[in-house]
């Protein structure tokens, strides 16, 4: 059995090479929406979405979080960035959604963005590491200027643009559901 929505998560893959170029107003507008739409616990709705496209901004951001990451990251991610230490931890999308509020709505608000990208044709990644914003020397200028809720946690950052070059799904490894 399949349908539409099963083949957009079926098709969502993490995207980390983006073309350069801006997301239209109206597409990243849509994919914002369907965070909002997430649902929350007990409707609490307590996700805010900060929307970046300055690259300055976005670089800056990278820039000011890489001192906090574990030696071990910083190597994985020069690795992928082909050697080159001044790596973008945004993999240098043209857009960044940074999500702040609980955990749990977060995630769910995060799907909702990635695979609404992915109907739209855009692709994304979510950025697990952007919590090292919190430790980051630069960290407490670095959130201010993202002018975040009062008292709003941070989440995690999902990054946006068009793909680079198109991700084969790999097989699913067996034996992870059972059923009782």
């Amino acid at each position: 059995m399949t349908n539409d929505t099963l083949r957009v998560i079926k098709a969502r893959r993490s995207c980390r090479a983006f073309k350069p170029g801006p997301i239209p107003r109206e597409t990243l507008e849509a994919i914002v929406d369907a965070g909002i739409w997430a649902p929350t616990g007990m409707n609490n709705q307590d996700v805010h979405f900060t929307v970046l496209q300055n690259p300055e901004h976005i670089k800056r951001l990278s820039d000011g979080i890489r001192p906090a990451l574990p030696d071990a990251v910083k190597e994985r991610m020069t690795s992928r960035n082909g050697g080159d230490p001044d790596f973008s931890l945004f993999y240098f999308a043209p857009a960044l959604i940074v999500l702040s509020g609980g955990d749990t709505s977060c995630a769910i608000a995060a799907e909702n963005i990635c695979l609404a990208a992915e109907s739209l044709g855009i692709g994304s990644c979510m950025i697990g590491l952007f919590n090292f914003i919190n430790q980051a020397p630069e960290g407490p200028a670095l959130l201010g200027e993202l002018k975040l809720p009062e008292g709003s946690k941070t989440g995690l950052a999902i990054a946006l643009g068009t793909a680079a070059k198109d991700m084969p799904a790999p097989e699913r490894k067996p034996g992870r559901a059972t059923w009782l």
